[in-house]
């Protein structure tokens, strides 16, 4: 129970982080590199806002967040949108130009958040520190509402239409643009809330995006491009693999050993026979569930 407690938080963060990034990716089919610098926006707000409740802390750096996401997609991302690498580039530039100015404005040392909820749990006779369950519940339930929004409303079905093919979704009414800021604000305010949420479990660093990056970033490869539920399940297997070696090994060994378990994964899937299969399955999967019973 120990480990399933342990998954659950760690999927509570990266599942944040990740189906934010698949969300941009769908919509503006970039690979936002700058996305868990926006979690380090959300983390130095809980550690520096100390005059305000903790829940406060939280609305107030959502809310300040959306003007500079909107700049960002508006401004930077939508001239280079036609070229993926110079988008890609611009994303890397603007995560280099937020780590500096943390680190101008707060210094290199890390800080740490109290936690607003003391004490800790015993569930099924596990015990383990009460906000970290808390913080999971809300990021799962938050998951889930995002996926709920995908698949069950008018916004979900444009996003989709426009990541499967934004000239026809146009051509039928849709402003492609409008979406994908929409999109883009959406996705980053996930990584904020991921930072915030979980800033009393991390050290609170300018650097604190970039070591959340790479596991992120291979559990975005890891699912199908334009669909958020792929992410979040991408997200739980990534989550779910980093606790279960640390759970035998020590950190820097279970660190060297999932970087060596999610590249030999990437490298499998890259082969032409491994992407034949997972295709075959999917359209095995998709035509069982559509044949009558």
């Amino acid at each position: 129970m120990d480990v399933l407690l342990a998954i659950l938080s760690q999927f509570g963060l990266y599942g944040l982080l990740t189906v934010g990034i698949a969300t941009v990716f769908a919509a503006l089919r970039v690979v936002n590199l700058a996305h868990c610098d926006f979690a380090m926006i959300g983390a130095y707000a809980a550690a520096t806002l100390i005059g305000f409740p903790f829940g406060w802390r939280v609305v107030l750096v959502l809310g300040a967040t959306i003007p500079l996401l909107v700049v960002i997609e508006r401004v930077l991302l939508r001239r280079s949108r036609a070229d993926g690498l110079g988008s890609m580039l611009v994303t890397w530039g603007v995560g280099m130009a937020l780590r500096q100015l943390a680190e101008v404005s707060f210094g290199a040392t890390p800080r740490s958040v109290t936690a607003p909820v003391d004490g800790s749990v015993t569930v099924f006779g596990a015990s383990g520190p009460a906000y970290r369950l808390v913080c999971s519940l809300i990021a799962v339930a938050v998951i889930g509402l995002v996926l709920l929004a995908a698949h069950r409303t008018r916004w979900g079905l444009t996003l989709r239409a426009v990541a499967d093919n934004p000239s026809m979704a146009g051509l039928l009414g849709t402003d492609p643009n409008r979406l994908r800021t929409t999109a883009f604000v959406a996705g980053g305010l996930l990584a904020v809330l991921a930072g915030a949420l979980y800033s009393p479990t991390l050290a609170v660093s300018p650097t604190m995006g970039f070591s959340l990056l790479v596991p992120v970033f291979f559990a975005l490869l890891f699912s199908r491009p334009g669909s958020l539920a792929t992410a979040a399940l991408a997200a739980l297997g990534v989550s779910a693999l980093a606790v279960l070696l640390r759970t035998r090994l020590s950190d820097v060994v279970a660190d060297a050993l999932f970087y060596v378990v999610v590249f030999g994964i990437a490298a499998a899937r890259s082969r032409p026979s491994i992407r034949r299969f997972f295709s075959w399955s999917r359209r095995f999967a998709v035509g069982s569930a559509r044949s009558p019973r």
